[in-house]
């Protein structure tokens, strides 16, 4: 498994984790650990997620799909 760390942000509003959980499931991955906060009307998140190797391209660009309601980065993560 390959481990890659998102960070999130956006503005805050209801199903803004629902939303990157369910791109995360629908492409095998697992969400391991994640730390989230609500900061001044804004939405973070810093989310450890496993996936198969092969698998991480797909999620990479299917988060991108969350453009205009989230700004996600994905980092690789070294565990």
């Amino acid at each position: 498994m390959t481990t890659l760390v998102l960070t999130v942000v956006g503005d805050d509003r209801a199903g803004l984790v629902s939303a990157v959980a369910d791109i995360v499931d629908s492409h095998g991955g697992n969400w391991e650990n994640s730390e989230l906060a609500e900061l001044a009307g804004a939405f973070a998140g810093i989310v450890e997620v496993s996936i198969a190797p092969d698998r991480a391209d797909d999620l990479r660009a299917a988060l991108e799909s969350l453009a205009g309601t989230l700004t996600v980065t994905v980092h690789a993560g070294s565990a």
